[in-house]
């Protein structure tokens, strides 16, 4: 669409003038950018460019003697072309491979968020959707105590999780390996909303005995209940930039605006190339007035989670962009290499 509306000249002035508003967050005039001296056009042509930019929508006045500012159309225009053109920062992929080495997928999933705000001074995100909608490879359950069991699963694509269960009766060494045995071999490549679904429409099943139906169903709703739709949703800040520590709070503290934010990231999960969205695009970006760049990461199996940025629409998303791209390239690397051992 951008591409059949705009002119070549349209584009480079455009381009140009949403460089230069990230580096100052100023309103960029026409006889700033004549100035330049990089466009062999007099100041009335370019001022008449912007005018009709600003009558497309990507740009826009805010006082009458100003010069004008991208809106998000514009700022959307300026990401296609550099996503165009294609990205790379090697410092800045040097410092992600640096923060991986040495460490595992679960000490990754805590550690990213940290790591891609540390280098972006913005705020990063982590999330693994919800693991009763990925496919298992194995389940077990052992006693912890009188009341709890420790649930361990792991997905087909390697990853784990341990979750420690409330049950209200004690159960037996020997139950909890027959039902983690029948689960693993019966239901392989199912999920825990599948596995539950099948369990509840039979009255036997080949394979166990029946007395333990109503105990393996039981134990599959318990681990559903208890599984937390944020357990692998991690958000960490750069405290030294007062704007990202304050929406990082704000965040927080409200489970509606994570809910906005999870709806967007679950959609993304799929897409192993950034999706950006700005203002208006989405309830949550247009709330808080910010840009979030997204990317999902996986193997060939499925895509098992999303790397994000949270920032001002302002944020400089030549070094951004890769960032997020590089981490979520990385992350399925480690997931494969896990697999792998």
């Amino acid at each position: 669409m951008i591409q059949r509306e705009l002119t070549q000249r349209e584009r480079e002035i455009l381009k140009e003038i949403v460089t230069h508003y990230l580096a100052c967050n100023e309103p960029i005039s026409s006889r700033y950018l004549a100035k330049m001296g990089k466009f062999p056009f007099s100041p009335a042509t370019i001022r008449n460019v912007m005018l009709d930019l600003v009558e497309k929508g990507y740009l826009y006045q805010p006082h009458i003697s100003a010069g004008r500012i991208p809106t998000d159309k514009g700022f959307k225009f300026y990401i296609q072309e550099i996503l165009r053109e294609g990205l790379k920062s090697p410092k800045l992929i040097n410092q992600i491979n640096q923060a991986f080495a040495s460490s595992d997928y679960t000490q990754l999933s805590e550690a990213i968020p940290k790591i891609m705000a540390t280098i972006t001074h913005q705020i990063g995100i982590f999330v693994a959707p919800h693991f009763g909608h990925i496919p298992l490879k194995s389940v077990d359950f052992i006693p912890a105590d009188e009341n709890r069991i420790l649930a361990i699963l792991i997905s087909r694509s390697g990853t784990i999780l341990n979750k420690l269960i409330n049950v209200d009766n004690v159960w037996g060494r020997r139950e909890l390996s027959v039902i983690s045995s029948y689960l693993t071999s019966k239901f392989f490549g199912k999920t825990l909303f599948q596995i539950k679904a099948i369990l509840e429409k039979e009255d036997s099943l080949e394979g166990i005995e029946r007395e333990y139906l109503p105990k393996t169903l039981k134990l599959s709703q318990r681990i559903i209940e208890e599984l937390d739709a944020y357990d692998s949703f991690h958000m960490e800040a750069d405290y030294k930039r007062e704007n990202s520590a304050n929406l990082l709070i704000r965040l927080k503290s409200s489970l509606k605006e994570k809910q906005k934010l999870m709806e967007i990231l679950n959609k993304c999960i799929q897409q192993d190339i950034a999706q950006v969205f700005i203002g208006e695009e989405t309830q949550f970006t247009a709330k808080h007035d910010c840009a979030l760049v997204v990317s999902g990461f996986g193997n060939e199996i499925e895509k098992i989670g999303a790397v994000g940025i949270i920032g001002p629409k302002t944020m400089p998303y030549h070094l951004v962009i890769p960032v997020v791209q590089e981490t979520a390239k990385l992350l399925s690397k480690s997931i494969l290499s896990e697999k792998e051992v």
